[in-house]
Order: structure tokens, then C-alpha cells, then sequence
């Protein structure tokens, strides 16, 4: 037994005394020396050159987050000085990456694995340069030189930040700019940073809408502000600000942020905190939040803030194909998660002004094969034509590209981009109750659906007042064909006309209720093209109402009537019906039938207006039902453009009736001479109504759908 004890005391003090070697071996090894090991391997592991030009030291420390028996045995912390990391062969710079010192804590068991466990690293100074080719390969993918897999594996806990720099240069995305990351000399926490934010975000909505609508806008976004992220109450502050310059495809770039301190990778629960304020050209985005998922950078739940000259920008920026628009402002909360495979964004409960407009709602975006979708649901309390205007280039876009319209042309010339269309599917639900203002148009209780399919845009279907008649339509353009195919079917009923015409509420006139249809096709890659290649047919009548007697006096050139008129005041006069019924050719829409039937006169155009060149080409010939003395009784022509129309008199009647009027008076009589100046149809003031409203019923529905009819 004695003999067993010197045994198992020598064994002891033999293991003990090992330990204390080993222990003053490792304490006083020059860790230098193991350079050369370390950097093949890791190189290996990474298929980079890696340089450590300064001391390698390694101090023995006990991790203070471990627990049990594990928290009470020291670990190496590693602490590396110069330290750089070797670029690809293409890459622009011959470096990746430097920093003065990288210290990280290893785990020593998992080595036994083949596995570099680093519970936290942190760079002193780096400074790195991301960099992506044209072709898509890029410097931050990491991988061996050659076929064979490095038999280590990295598992890394946190990222610790410090003061460094940054520059990314990436030819895909046009993309060349460079950071600089600072510690704050006072951390600030969330909500602060928020207060900050939206201080300076309705200072930029006054500059873009204008002190009134910043103020509606600030309003609505109250009324639907998004609660705070969940755990924003423990969140870290923000530790660290940052400033970026440079270009985003040909735009010039300039901002600033702040970031958290530590990046827990493997910790889904420490989300890390984020904020930017940036201007890329005319487009200014700033936001606040976290990456909810650290271990994946592009998890995020975010406050957005966006504004600028036009939604059409964002289509370089974000690849969102949005219309052009006058200078917008919004607001709203963003999450979404990107992977490999798919990117998911939502944009929730977001407020919008668009020039003197609102939006809001919430909208989707997904990347998907072959390709992405933008769906949700907009509405709008009050939208004005003239903030829609630049969406279909009725006046100059932010941009310019080629918008302005050539002198002398009324109808819209910008033209479409259906490269765009193609590029992204949507599929948004749109209501709105006042869309044009009554100053502009009658228009409320806008519902339709807009989807844009492989570069077909729809509006389908198309419903809304207009004037307080129901309107049911639909719209598609082709973009895939060049030019665009474009079709448009309208039917509308119960239109009050005098909410058309203002000057009818003036004379306290009635014009009745109308109803139409519209059914046109055409080819071209613009409004106004479009327009002036139209095929097909446009109709519409008019039952009861009342018109302005001066004017039926005024088209048959009844000059003592015009003069009684003037003299007593006007009367409205009962319209028995009215039709139009005009076909499409071309461009060229050309008066079939344009009859107005009151009691005291029938007016009849006849001609055609030509939407190719913008020009006129009609005559106005008032029937009388009545006597009519001194009554000149000639047709009235409307021509010229639509931009400088001209009216006037049918010189060679009048000269007719004139001549006629002096021989009379030469020849016969002066009385005499009256008589070529009368005008009387008596027994002609039965109406042709009838037959006409029964014809145009049947091809002008009063049920609101529209025509089917085959085009002309």
C-alpha cells in the first residue's frame, strides 16, 4: 500500500509539475514565432495572403459571461498587431483589409473539431474595401485558392466595433463610396434618436411640400404612426456615428448615421441598432431601427422616412417601377429579410404627400422568378389631377427626360418606359374618395385595381364618379410591342354636365344627365400618340336639362334675339335631346352624328377632330324652329389647333345672304330686303328624338357596362 502511494504521489506531482512547465512554457513563449503557422492557416482557410507585421501576444484570461466551472478556467485572448489581409488578383486595391490591432478570445476544446471558436473579435482601426465586378464576382466572398475545402471552420460570436474606414466600390450597382466610422463621445439612446429624426424629417417635408402640406402630412402620419419595434426599450445605444460620401450611378451621395457598439451574430435577441440619414441626388432616405437577425445583415425592422422630386427616382435607387410624380414625402414602418434565395420587404402603415396629395396604406415587396412583386393596398382622402399630371406627362417630369412638349401641342408627349414595366409585377388595390378636386375634375370614389404583369399595365377594372355619375372602365397598355398597344373601354351614366361645365352653375342652368361610351384601341409611346392613333368609337346622349338661350340665339346669328337677350337677361331653354356619335380612324374622330335638339332651334356639327395634329375641323348649322328676323343664318366654323382654335362665320353664306338682301332691296322693295335675313322652318319644330334615343339607347347602355361593340 505504501509502495501504491509513492506511486500515485509521484504521478501527481509528476502531471502537477508538467503543468507548471507547460503553463511557464506557454506564459513566456514568443508567440512570434508561431506567425508564420497562423497566417498559412488562416490564409489557407480564407484563400488570402494574411500578414501579421506586428507582435503576437497571447494573454491567458478568464471569460467573465461563461458560467460553472468553465468560467474559471483561462482562455487565450489573442491580440495581433498590423494585421492585413490580401485582395483578389482583379481587385482594383492590392489590399483588403488592415487594422492596427485584431484581439479576439479562442476557445480551446473546439480546436480538438477543427474549429476556430471566437466568442467575440473586435478591429482597432480597420480599414476595408469591398469591391464587385460588373460580372458579379466580388472580394468578401471568401474561398481556398485551389479545389480542395480547408478542413477549419470559423465560428464567430460578436463583432466589436472601432473608429476605421470603409469604401465600397461595386460596378453592378454603380456604387463608389467611402465611410468613415467614429466613436461618440456620448452614447445616445433610441427614442432621442427618433425625436432627432423626425425634427429634421419635417424640416425636409416643408422644403418638399411646403409648410402646409408638411403640416397635413405630420398630421395623417400621427393619426397612423406605428407603434415602437418590440425591445426597443432595451436596446444599446448608439455607440457609434458614421459619415459616407461618394456616387450611386452618377448621383452624388452624402450622409450620416450611428450604429451600435457590438454585433451579436449567434444572439437573435440583441438586435443591433441602426440609423442613416442619406441624400442620393435629389432623393433623401432616412431611417431608424435594427437588424432584427444579426446574424443575417439584411433582417431588418425599421422607421422610413423618404422624400424627394419624384417617385421615379426610386426606380435607380430601390428598383421599384413607380410613375414620375411632383415632389413627394412619406413615412412609414419597413421590415423585411433578405435571403440567398428571396427578399421579402414590407412597408406598413406608411403616410405619403404627393405635391398637394395623400397616400397611405401598406405595400409588399418580394423578389420572385422571374420576376419581383409589388402588392398592397393605397388610398387616398384627397388626390388633385394636377399632382397625377406628370404620371402621364401632361406637364415636365423632375427628371426632364424628354418631357417637355413641343410648341403648340396640348395633348401629353412624354413617353412611356416599358423597359421598366418589365423589370417588376405589381398588383396594388387603389381607392380614393375625393381624387380631382371640383376645381379641376369631378372626380370622387376611385376603385380599381392596377397590375402590371411580364409588361402589360391594367387598370381593371376602372370605377369612379364622375361629376356624380358612375363610370366603369378599363385600360391596358402592352409594353412588351413596339410601340405600346393600348386599350381603353368606358361606359358612364348619370353625368351631371352642369358640374362638367362651370359656366352652367353661373347661368343657373340644368343640362341634364348624360351617358356614354368610349371604345377605343390604338399603338404608340405616349399619351398623345396613343391618342392620335386611335380606332373606334365614341358615343354619348343627353335626355332633358336646360340650355342657355343666348347661346342657341348666338350659333344661328339671330342678331335681334342676341340683342333682346342682352337687353332683358337670359332664359334657359329645354333641351329635348342631345347625341354625339363619333368614329375613329387614325386619330381622325369624325362626327357621324353631333345633334342638339331644344325647343327653339336644332344645332347640328358636322366635321372631324383630327388628334394626330391637333387640329379642328368642324361646323356648327343652326336650324331654327322659329321666325327669326335680321337672322344672318350662316354656318359657324371651329378650326385651327387645339392650342389656337378659330371660330368664325362661313363668309361665303353670309356674303350670299347679302347680296341676295341688296338685290332684293335694289330690285323689288326695301322691305324685300328682309327677306333673304329671315329665317322661319315653321312646322319643323317637332323633335327627331325619338328615333334618334332609340338608336343611341341601344348602343349606349344605361347600365354603366361598357360597350362591347367591335372597334372600327
Amino acid at each position: 500500500m505504501k509502495r501504491i502511494h509513492k506511486i500515485l504521489l509521484g504521478l501527481i506531482a509528476t502531471i502537477v509539475l508538467l503543468c507548471v512547465v507547460a503553463t511557464v512554457l506557454i506564459a513566456t513563449f514568443d508567440w512570434n514565432r508561431a506567425k508564420p503557422w497562423l497566417t498559412a492557416t488562416v490564409g489557407h482557410a480564407i484563400g488570402r495572403s494574411v500578414a501579421i507585421d506586428g507582435d503576437l501576444v497571447v494573454n491567458w484570461e478568464r471569460d467573465p459571461n461563461l458560467s460553472g466551472w468553465r468560467a474559471w478556467v483561462p482562455g487565450p485572448r489573442i491580440n495581433a498587431s498590423g494585421v492585413t489581409v490580401g485582395n483578389t488578383q482583379w481587385a482594383k486595391k492590392p489590399v483588403f483589409a488592415t487594422a492596427d490591432r485584431v484581439e479576439f478570445d479562442l476557445s480551446l476544446w473546439p480546436l480538438l473539431a477543427h474549429t476556430v471558436s471566437v466568442q467575440a473579435v473586435q478591429f482597432v482601426a480597420p480599414d476595408v474595401h469591398f469591391e464587385r465586378l460588373a460580372d458579379g464576382r466580388d472580394n468578401w466572398t471568401f474561398a481556398t485558392d485551389d479545389s480542395t475545402q480547408s478542413p477549419w471552420k470559423l465560428d464567430l460570436g460578436q463583432v466589436k466595433f472601432d473608429s476605421g474606414q470603409l469604401s465600397v466600390v461595386d460596378r453592378m450597382k454603380s456604387l463608389d463610396i467611402r465611410a468613415h466610422l467614429e466613436a461618440l463621445k456620448k452614447s445616445i439612446p433610441f427614442d432621442e434618436l427618433v425625436a432627432q429624426q423626425e425634427q429634421v424629417s419635417q424640416r425636409e417635408a416643408a422644403t418638399r411640400v411646403g409648410v402646409s402640406g408638411a403640416k397635413k402630412f405630420d398630421e395623417h402620419a400621427r393619426k397612423r404612426d406605428a407603434p415602437a419595434q418590440p425591445g426597443h426599450e432595451s436596446l444599446p445605444y448608439y455607440a457609434f456615428g458614421f459619415t459616407v460620401e461618394g456616387k450611386f450611378k452618377g448621383n452624388a451621395v452624402k450622409g450620416n448615421g450611428g450604429i451600435g457598439g457590438v454585433l451579436a451574430l449567434k444572439d437573435a435577441n440583441r438586435p443591433f441598432p441602426l440609423h442613416a440619414d442619406v441624400r442620393i441626388g435629389d432623393t433623401r432616405i432616412a431611417l431608424i431601427g435594427t437588424l432584427t437577425d444579426p446574424a443575417d445583415l439584411d433582417a431588418l425592422d425599421l422607421r422610413l422616412w423618404l422624400s424627394g422630386k419624384s417617385l421615379g427616382q426610386l426606380y435607380d435607387i430601390l428598383q421599384l417601377t413607380l410613375p414620375e410624380s411632383p415632389p413627394y414625402v412619406t413615412q412609414g414602418r419597413l421590415i423585411g429579410r433578405f435571403t440567398a434565395h428571396a427578399k421579402k420587404l414590407r412597408y406598413e402603415n406608411f403616410t405619403a404627400r404627393v405635391g398637394t396629395s395623400d397616400l397611405n396604406g401598406d405595400l409588399a415587396y418580394e423578389t420572385k422568378v422571374p420576376r419581383s412583386l409589388l402588392s398592397g393596398k393605397v388610398e387616398s382622402q384627397h388626390l388633385q389631377f394636377g399632382d397625377l399630371a406628370p404620371m402621364i406627362g401632361v406637364r415636365p417630369v423632375a427628371d426632364g427626360e424628354g418631357a417637355l412638349k413641343p410648341v403648340g401641342k396640348v395633348l401629353p408627349v412624354a413617353p412611356f418606359r416599358p423597359q421598366r414595366w418589365q423589370g417588376m409585377d405589381a398588383d396594388v388595390q387603389f381607392t380614393g374618395d375625393r381624387v380631382f378636386g371640383d376645381a379641376e375634375l369631378p372626380i370622387h370614389k376611385v376603385d380599381t385595381r392596377i397590375v402590371m404583369d411580364n409588361g402589360v399595365l391594367s387598370l381593371m377594372p376602372l370605377r369612379f364618379q364622375y361629376a356624380l355619375g358612375q363610370v366603369d372602365a378599363s385600360l391596358q397598355l402592352d409594353g412588351r410591342s413596339a410601340p405600346i398597344k393600348g386599350k381603353f373601354d368606358l361606359s358612364a351614366r348619370g353625368v351631371q354636365l352642369k358640374r362638367v361645365f362651370k359656366f352652367a352653375e353661373a347661368m343657373k342652368l340644368d343640362l341634364g344627365l348624360a351617358r356614354g361610351t368610349v371604345n377605343l384601341a390604338a399603338s404608340g409611346d405616349s399619351v398623345g400618340a396613343l391618342l392620335g392613333a386611335a380606332n373606334g368609337e365614341v358615343k354619348a346622349m343627353l335626355e332633358n336639362g336646360t340650355i342657355s338661350k343666348a347661346l342657341i340665339e348666338t350659333a344661328g346669328l339671330n342678331i335681334p334675339n342676341i340683342i333682346i337677350t342682352k337687353l332683358v337677361g337670359d332664359k334657359q331653354v329645354k333641351i329635348n335631346c342631345a347625341m354625339a356619335d363619333f368614329a375613329a380612324s387614325a386619330g381622325i374622330f369624325d362626327a357621324r352624328l353631333f345633334m342638339i335638339d331644344t325647343d327653339i332651334a336644332r344645332i347640328n356639327v358636322t366635321g372631324d377632330v383630327n388628334l394626330a395634329n391637333e387640329k379642328l375641323d368642324l361646323t356648327v348649322n343652326s336650324d331654327t324652329k322659329k321666325l327669326r328676323l335680321l337672322s344672318l343664318h350662316s354656318p359657324i366654323h371651329v378650326r385651327g389647333t387645339f392650342s389656337n382654335p378659330d371660330v368664325g362665320i362661313d363668309k361665303g353664306a353670309l356674303l350670299a345672304r347679302g347680296a341676295g338682301a341688296i338685290g332684293l332691296a335694289v330690285i323689288a322693295a326695301p322691305l324685300a330686303a328682309l327677306l333673304p335675313l329671315t329665317n322661319a322652318s315653321f312646322g319643323s319644330d317637332e323633335t327627331q328624338c325619338a328615333p334618334l334615343l332609340n338608336a343611341m339607347g341601344k348602343a349606349v347602355p344605361a347600365t354603366g357596362k361598357p360597350h362591347q361593340g367591335k372597334l372600327r
